[in-house]
């Protein structure tokens, strides 16, 4: 049975070169709705603005619960199985409605933070392509959706493309469209590791492995004490190891307000400074989920102070959630 709705995502595939001497084909322009729509023979590119920075368009297409609101056809609903932000990291999203389920599976080929991702999906029909650009403009930030079919641009593709960016900016604008200080200050990554939700969660809260994996690139970590139960505490180091960051280092602490084995873990985060621009009480969420490859880490952390950037924050979690996935897929 062919597919209900069109597919958008897309697996690794080669941009094929035009041969020389052949005619480019036409290229046909429309709107519908604010979204402006470009289609060749092989292609669809779909424009639009919304009225929000370029950090909270970018969350809202890399935020596996974000994602599930709005990527997804009318009248069906939306579950997010993998998420690596990562060139070569694996994606996969399901659409049911209650009859029919489509699942679009494929890899990240590039991911440039906040300004483009590119994700590739091997098909029946051959090699598909994604590309989504992020730019600064005027009224806040537009987005340029391409994609590269392996045959003729399928009907219904760009009504379906043009009904999930209507759902994106109902949901923009429903979280509101300028974002508050709060979203500014905040991410979320996700990784998916080989190995089950209980060994992820045991990784989290046993020092030596702690030491072991959450300091990134360039550092290392001492676990001065940590106590795994709501409301304990901890306190750690990072100290730089590396010439580059020799010159960084910081203690940390909080409070565990949630611990459920296996699924979900809340605490709070302050760094011991006199700074009054690193000063201030951040709060980490990590949650857990089963998936066919093994556990999706999700981590959100939240309220960093002006002197951090949560873009770093960003890198240096990703570092670690790939330390982490040394340990827990070696054991």
């Amino acid at each position: 049975m062919a597919d209900p709705v069109p597919r958008p995502l897309g697996g690794p595939l080669r941009r094929a070169g035009r041969p020389s001497g052949e005619r480019r084909p036409m290229t046909n322009t429309d709107t519908i709705d604010e979204t402006k729509i470009e289609t060749t023979d092989t292609t669809l590119t779909l424009r639009r603005t919304f009225d929000a920075s370029r950090e909270r368009v970018w969350q809202a297409f890399t935020d596996p619960e974000e994602l599930e609101r709005w990527f997804v056809p009318d009248g069906m609903t939306a579950e997010v199985h993998a998420q690596e932000l990562e060139s070569g990291g694996d994606m996969s999203i399901s659409w049911t409605d209650g009859e029919n389920r489509i699942d679009n599976e494929g890899t990240y080929v590039e991911v440039v933070e906040h300004e483009r991702l590119v994700t590739g999906e091997e098909t029946e029909a051959g090699e598909l392509r994604v590309i989504y650009e992020f730019q600064d403009v005027q009224d806040g930030t537009e987005v340029v959706v391409t994609q590269e079919f392996p045959g003729e641009v399928p009907d219904g593709a760009a009504e379906g493309w043009t009904g999930m960016l209507e759902n994106l900016a109902a949901l923009l604008q429903e979280s509101g469209a300028d974002p508050t200080e709060a979203d500014e200050r905040s991410m979320t990554v996700s990784r998916v590791v080989e190995a089950s939700p209980e060994r992820v969660y045991e990784a989290f809260l046993d020092p030596d492995e702690l030491a072991q994996w959450l300091p990134p690139t360039g550092f290392s970590a001492e676990v001065h004490h940590l106590e795994a139960e709501e409301g304990g505490t901890f306190r750690a180091t990072f100290t730089g190891e590396t010439e580059e960051f020799a010159d960084y280092g910081h203690s940390f602490g909080g409070t565990y307000r949630e611990l459920v084995s296996g699924e979900r873990i809340v605490y709070t985060e302050s760094f011991e400074t006199d700074d009054p621009a690193m000063a201030g009480e951040m709060t980490v969420t990590v949650t857990f989920e089963t998936v066919p490859a093994g556990t999706e880490i999700i981590v959100r952390h939240e309220g960093f102070p002006e002197a951090t950037s949560p873009s770093d924050a960003n890198e240096g979690w990703t570092d670690s959630l790939g330390n982490l996935a040394d340990v827990v897929e070696e054991a």
